[in-house]
């Protein structure tokens, strides 16, 4: 009985154990279930905790206090993944829009209302985590990401009338993979900018890949256009995160901070012997600065003013670089020169060839081979037609001679390279003889 009783108290006091663990993980699952965004007219970040239904403002480094409750709808709560990470946007109504990465949920903050409301249609998810996410003229874009073990290159925006995510498609192929390496928005150009990301085709043994290759995406032409190859300064080592402030791409690694302009096609290094350029788990920018915060370091806080740093820093040299112009024109010179040398081993291959018929081509060699000219009557004896009257010799005559002149006209272009002049012994006779032009070029044919 002892035995079994203290089985039976072993078993109570570990179901016990497991309930408290169970419900420790469900609180850290519920706690990472927050949308937060920085207010940039108090500098602090602001939060709604979704389990909690609550409004919450950060007063110190991980001090956060109540502002106020929120109606958070109840499809919201239905459906959300144990950690959520979201993106926020302020919109022209002055609503903050949130979207959660790698599941198309879509979230519209009302702080007059203190609402929070589920404003899209999504059903499929899990495609797109890691993308780069950005507003452009009040719309909310999706481009690239990963998901089902694969890196996507989809182009995707929020389409408000259907409320469901609609494709973009281009007219041209552009990166492998837009995920990691570098993708941001410009609203000052209206393009969207990716390259280096990584990317691999998920076969075994195979170690990921990164596309070198710099692009831009043009909305109005809706087409990728290749910017040229990025430094591959930027592209080596594996310990560095990239940040886009919206102007400018930031590139931490440790003690090497680089500032990275795709406008201007220009790279600037800064140093730090102390190596103080980390990135945080939450970054935000406004105007020229970054902020950053380190929630689980005690709510560690850093800023990084962009301007201030680029002074500190040097330009190291280009961001991306096309082939070299030098390198262009010897392709076009021995383009060229391939052109001409295939031109003329085909011209002389390939000589024009004079097809006349039978009457033709007696008449035409009688004529090579009369050093004088050949008399009507001689012309007529050669085509066979002496024998017939007069109209019908004359009419006969012209026909095979203009048939002649037209033929090596066509191959030689030389116009009437059969001649007719008075006989000198009888001015009522013609004598018939080829241009020496013609005898030169027909003799050199070959």
């Amino acid at each position: 009985m002892l035995t079994s009783f203290g089985m039976t108290l072993r078993n109570r006091l570990g179901i016990f154990i497991v309930f408290l663990l169970c419900f420790n993980v469900f609180e850290t699952l519920a706690g990472t279930q927050l949308l937060t965004w920085f207010d940039a007219e108090f500098r602090l970040r602001k939060r709604i905790d979704l389990q909690a239904q609550s409004l919450e403002m950060e007063q110190a480094p991980g001090v956060w206090i109540l502002q106020s409750r929120v109606k958070v709808d109840s499809s919201i709560l239905h459906r959300l993944p144990p950690r959520i990470a979201p993106h926020y946007f302020l919109l022209s109504n002055g609503n903050i829009r949130f979207t959660l990465a790698g599941t198309g949920q879509v979230f519209d903050f009302d702080a007059s209302r203190s609402t929070l409301k589920r404003v899209d249609h999504t059903f499929y998810a899990g495609y797109n985590f890691g993308a780069a996410v950005f507003q452009r003229k009040n719309q909310i874009y999706s481009f690239g990401g990963s998901g089902f073990w694969d890196y996507s290159k989809a182009l995707t925006y929020y389409q408000e009338s259907g409320r469901e995510w609609e494709n973009i498609k281009s007219n041209n192929l552009g990166p492998q993979a837009i995920f990691n390496g570098f993708k941001g928005y410009a609203d000052s150009t209206d393009l969207f900018y990716a390259g280096g990301s990584e990317y691999h085709d998920f076969l075994n043994n195979q170690a990921t890949k990164v596309d070198t290759k710099l692009y831009a995406f043009d909305f109005n032409q809706n087409a990728w256009t290749f910017l040229g190859e990025i430094n591959p300064q930027l592209t080596q080592g594996k310990t560095k995160e990239i940040f886009w402030s919206g102007r400018y791409f930031i590139q931490f690694s440790d003690q090497l901070l680089y500032i990275i302009d795709p406008i201007k096609n220009e790279v600037i290094e800064v140093k730090s012997a102390v190596g103080n350029f980390q990135v945080a788990p939450e970054m935000y920018v406004h105007l020229d600065k970054i902020y950053a915060f380190w929630d689980e370091e005690g709510g560690k806080r850093k800023m990084y003013a962009i301007s201030e740093l680029r002074k500190l820093g040097n330009p190291i040299g280009p961001f991306y670089q096309l082939p070299s112009k030098l390198l262009v024109y010897l392709m076009f010179v021995l383009l060229a020169i391939g052109i001409v040398v295939i031109y003329i081993f085909y011209k002389r291959r390939k000589k024009p060839v004079l097809e006349l018929d039978e009457s033709e081509f007696r008449l035409f060699q009688a004529l090579l081979a009369s050093s004088e000219g050949l008399s009507t009557v001689e012309v007529n004896e050669i085509l066979g037609i002496a024998g017939k009257n007069i109209d019908n010799q004359r009419k006969l005559r012209l026909q095979v001679i203009s048939n002649i002149n037209h033929k090596f006209h066509l191959k030689y272009r030389i116009g009437n390279v059969i001649i007719r002049n008075p006989s000198a012994v009888d001015k009522r006779q013609s004598l018939y003889s080829l241009k020496p032009e013609g005898i030169r070029i027909y003799s050199n044919r070959d």
